[in-house]
């Protein structure tokens, strides 16, 4: 409340001038009452008026002088004290009580309290003075007797009650004084914040500013590295920006601004991409791998694949943005990888090939027999996958890989003896057991093929071949003693294959009648040896093993 009591202090000094040259007129001013009500006292009141104004005018310069502003009371208490003293004598010597003077101490009282930021104390204070000086001033003009006590007490009454008026009005100045001062301060806290707001909101700005050009900068650089044709157009076609590449492709010594996208599109083609430029900005859609082919500057033509999107603003199309990739690098890439890829397939299966015809020869099976083979694998693999459970698992792929996968289920019969594989006689235990290793061997050899070969998926399909292909529906099979679906669906079609060629390779002079037997077989067997759900695969196709078996005889 410092700042409080030094504003109170500069706005009392101020008001003293004003207090001091009003009492003085006030009191010249009353000379003339003193003309009309006490003429025989006329000079002598007159001397003591002129007495007030000269300490009054005195006071006005010792105020004029302070201007630090640390008297203002002390002055102005002088001042008010120098005029009731001057108006008490005057009271003394017309009468004491009777005197109708006692209203000059009320209006220099009024004077004083209502012009000075008197507190309410400081105005009780100065009402109290004033009444102890009136009465002190009527004790000792022995006029309180019975015909002046009337008197006295009216005047002291009035006297009372505008102290109390003016002590009031001092209080509640006082409250507005320093509301004001708590809003001015408030007010100056508030636009002290509001700038530095103002300020750090300017700052950041600027900042923002020069991060924006930044990044404009930054995005113009990188809108002109791209290696692909990029081009922002108005949902009209016109050309509103473009990158450098664009540019060098397909604007023909002219500003790119005076473009219209029609202008490097083929007539027929601009048709159709002027309704997917108007539908992408009805529906903000995106615009995916459109193949189209553009015109260059030159008139040659470059086939290109279009990626687009809207460009939107306050929920308005503000533009097209099109990313154009010349095709001609990438086909020809996709050409040479395909040639690629067909080429390492080709080597690929002809030396698996090789490396099953080579078990083949060790096992002295009948001619064609993997021909055979996989296309009984072939045939079981495309019936199972119209069935609506397999349809997930059996797809093109897994027919394609089955097919050249099947070839190698006996290849490990190649680590087998020759005298196990090539004997007419009944084999003993220990020689079954040694033959039924080949599916071990055989596994582990594809096994470590497909660890070399680094994922690829019919080695995969044929380890799982190669292991599981005599195992058994129902758990008697070898070697794990696997059963019903902990056989791979791979090895559960090649036990059908594998016994359907088994039963109708055997020497006989009526093909027909061992195909019927091996039908039969295979029937016999359905949720033992085999799952049935291949069975009833089989049962389907089974008129087609027949045509294989002649398009690949013995």
């Amino acid at each position: 409340m410092e700042d409080y009591r030094k504003e109170l202090q500069q706005l009392h000094h101020k008001r003293i001038n004003y207090i001091l040259l009003c009492g003085a007129v006030m009191m010249l001013l009353f000379s003339f009452l003193d003309y009309f009500t006490v003429p025989d006292l006329y000079y002598k009141f007159l001397g003591y008026r002129f007495g007030v104004v000269v300490i009054c005018l005195l006071l006005f310069l010792v105020n004029s002088a302070d201007k630090e502003c640390r008297y203002p009371l002390w002055i102005g208490f002088s001042a008010f004290s120098s005029v009731i003293v001057v108006i008490l004598i005057m009271i003394h010597q017309i009468g004491g009580a009777f005197s109708p003077y006692y209203v000059g101490l009320i209006v220099a009282l009024a004077l004083y309290v209502t012009l000075a930021p008197l507190t309410l104390s400081q105005a009780l204070a100065m009402g109290g003075l004033l009444v102890c000086s009136y009465l002190l001033t009527i004790v000792s003009s022995h006029s309180i007797s019975s015909p002046y006590i009337l008197d006295f007490f009216n005047n002291l009454f009035f006297m009372v009650c505008f102290i109390l008026i003016v002590a009031t009005q001092s209080w509640a100045d006082t409250e507005v004084r320093k509301s004001e001062y708590l809003l001015r301060k408030e007010e100056k806290y508030a636009n002290g914040e509001l700038s530095r707001h103002a300020e750090m909101l300017e700052m950041e700005v600027k900042k923002r500013t020069v991060e924006q050009d930044l990044l404009e900068e930054r995005y113009r650089q990188l809108f002109n590295q791209l290696a692909d044709d990029v081009v922002v157009v108005t949902p009209a076609g016109r050309v509103v920006q473009s990158n450098r590449r664009f540019e060098e492709h397909f604007c023909p010594g002219k500003s790119v601004t005076e473009m219209s996208f029609a202008d490097i599109v083929l007539e027929h083609d601009w048709l159709f991409f002027e309704k997917v430029l108007a539908q992408m900005v009805a529906t903000g859609t995106w615009l995916s791998d459109k193949k189209m082919t553009l015109v260059r500057k030159n008139g040659s033509l470059l086939e290109v694949e279009v990626n687009g999107n809207v460009l939107m603003r306050d929920g308005t199309a503000k533009g097209i943005l099109l990313i154009m990739r010349d095709l001609t690098v990438r086909k020809k890439l996709e050409a040479q990888l395909k040639e690629s890829l067909e080429k390492k397939k080709k080597t690929e299966t002809s030396a698996i090939l090789v490396l099953a015809k080579l078990s083949e020869f060790r096992d002295v099976t009948p001619h064609n027999h993997l021909e055979r083979v996989r296309e009984y694998c072939r045939l079981l693999a495309e019936e199972l996958s119209h069935s609506a459970n397999m349809q997930d698992i059996i797809t093109p792929r897994y027919i394609e890989d089955i097919y050249h996968a099947s070839i190698l289920h006996d290849i490990g019969k190649v680590a087998i003896p020759d005298e196990y594989m090539a004997g007419d006689a009944p084999l003993v235990e220990y020689e079954r057991d040694m033959i039924r290793r080949h599916t071990l061997i055989g596994g582990d050899v594809i096994r470590e093929m497909e660890e070399e070969s680094q994922g690829s998926g019919f080695l995969s399909m044929a380890k799982h071949i190669a292991y599981f292909h005599h195992e058994r529906w129902d758990g008697t099979g070898y070697p794990y003693g696997l059963s019903r679906r902990e056989i791979p669906l791979a090895a559960r079609i090649m036990a059908v294959a594998d016994a359907y060629e088994e039963l109708t390779t055997v020497p006989a002079k009526d093909t027909t009648n061992q195909c019927d037997k091996a039908v039969e077989y295979i029937v016999q067997n359905k949720g033992t040896r085999f799952d049935p759900m291949v069975v009833e695969s089989f049962l389907v196709v089974q008129v087609r093993f027949e045509r294989v078996l002649v398009a690949f005889p013995q």
